[in-house]
């Protein structure tokens, strides 16, 4: 196959120019919708929308006009911000004297979590992209396998911890990401497989591109003497970490090449966070954003909750009498601690959940009541079956086993938890005199509320 190199004037990009015969573009994108499916998938079901391929013929001037493929794809995007979904399109391509471009749709209704994953999302659609534009000009007409949305996700975690270095690193000497093998994928992985004292690693580090960023709790006087922040100096690292504290966001500072000490991040001040909260587990966070966690030196990624001013919010309606309340933020921290679990559960919080818990003696475990919080819920949940609890964070019950009568409603798609929380949804949402919310916790990770969040 023939290619060409053609710089755009007056910049330093270029436009890579393919003379083939142009591959099935249907083809191609039945299987380039499977594999974006499996790829986002990952972050929620319904998150991915479409995958479309632009094609523009080239104008007469348009050797005359260097700009040409820049002002086709704002031409583009002007349309497409017409449409509700969210979209972003990749760089463009010109094959067969023709501009070509491809287009990723996220369906409006995931429009919180395409925002919260963002920054991730722009390091794995560049991937993505670069894939389909090589898989396409190279005329691969059968090029989907199993394995590559993970291949994909690889190479943009990759990316994604890389650009962290290059952010907040300014200074001109030595920086972690010009040396592959001192990669600081490489130093936290080492670091949450570490113990001390035979504990294992729990803590945080904050990585910002100055000190100045900082509230200091113990700011080293001469940081240069500490080394540097690399696998060198891994067992000072894994000590410092013992200063650290996750829930009062206290951690290392750093910038990805010197350790200045210990502190928290001032407000407004723009950082990364790593939080070490497993044997070989950690989750990055941009701004107090939580986007992706690292376990076992696998991918996996964190939960796209809610925020905490969503779910007020969103309770208040259900639960109107605690407007204002401090119980609706527990209830939050409750589901969060849920989510965190990552292991499929129910919980049913009604307002008259003392009273209710009686019709399912015989289908649950009942208990003396007793407060919830973000710590013994963890232990509930390892049990098969809904928890109970009432508007007031006083559980009730657990194990329950939850029934309903046959609404019609249903989905095939879902699994058995799904299905029989909607069905108990359906079935008890009437009853007068009672607020009612069922918050239903998948073991991939996803999650769902009724009534609809």
């Amino acid at each position: 196959m023939e290619q060409n190199h053609k710089k755009t004037g007056g910049t330093d990009s270029y436009i890579i120019l393919y003379n083939k015969t142009m591959i099935s573009s249907d083809i191609f994108l039945m299987q380039a919708d499977r594999i974006c499916h499996e790829l986002f998938e990952q972050f929620s079901q319904n998150l991915f929308s479409a995958i479309q391929l632009k094609i523009y013929d080239m104008e007469t001037d348009a050797e005359k006009n260097p700009y040409f493929s820049i002002i086709t794809r704002e031409n583009l995007i002007a349309d497409l911000d017409k449409a509700p979904e969210k979209y972003v399109v990749s760089d463009s391509f010109i094959m067969d004297e023709k501009i070509h471009f491809f287009v990723v749709f996220f369906t409006k209704e995931e429009k919180r979590t395409f925002e919260k994953y963002q920054p991730f999302f722009e390091k794995l659609l560049q991937q993505v992209f670069k894939y389909f534009i090589k898989q396409y000009t190279e005329d691969e007409t059968y090029f989907y396998n199993s394995s590559i949305h993970s291949i994909l996700t690889r190479d943009a975690i990759d990316d994604f911890i890389t650009e962290i270095s290059r952010k907040c690193c300014k200074t001109n000497d030595f920086s972690l990401y010009d040396n592959i093998n001192l990669s600081l994928k490489n130093i936290l992985n080492e670091l949450s497989s570490l113990t001390y004292e035979k504990t294992i690693t729990e803590g945080l580090i904050f990585f910002t591109d100055s000190p100045d960023n900082v509230d200091f709790q113990f700011q080293f006087q001469n940081y240069e003497e500490y080394g540097n922040f690399d696998i060198n100096n891994i067992r000072l690292l894994r000590k410092l970490i013992e200063l650290t504290n996750i829930k009062t966001n206290i951690g290392i500072i750093s910038d990805t090449n010197h350790i200045f000490g210990i502190g928290s991040i001032n407000e407004n001040a723009e950082y990364f966070s790593v939080m070490f909260e497993a044997d070989r587990k950690w989750t990055v966070s941009q701004n107090g954003n939580e986007l992706i966690s690292i376990k076992n030196n696998a991918l996996v990624f964190a939960s796209s909750l809610i925020s905490k001013k969503d779910f007020i919010n969103y309770s208040e309606k259900v639960f109107p009498a605690k407007k204002g309340s401090d119980d609706l933020s527990d209830m939050y921290n409750i589901i969060k601690s849920l989510v965190k679990q990552r292991k499929g559960t129910i919980l049913v919080i009604r307002k008259d959940a003392q009273d209710f818990i009686k019709k399912y003696q015989d289908l649950c475990i009942t208990i003396k009541p007793v407060q919830l919080n973000e710590k013994n819920v963890e232990k509930l949940s390892s049990i098969d079956g809904a928890i109970i609890m009432d508007d007031n964070c006083i559980c009730y019950g657990f194990g329950t086993v939850l029934d309903g009568l046959d609404t019609g409603s249903g989905n095939r798609a879902r699994g058995s938890r799904f299905n029989s929380s909607e069905r108990f949804y359906n079935y008890y949402k009437n009853d007068s005199n009672t607020d009612f919310m069922v918050f239903i916790l998948s073991d991939d990770g996803n999650f769902d509320f009724f009534p609809k969040f």
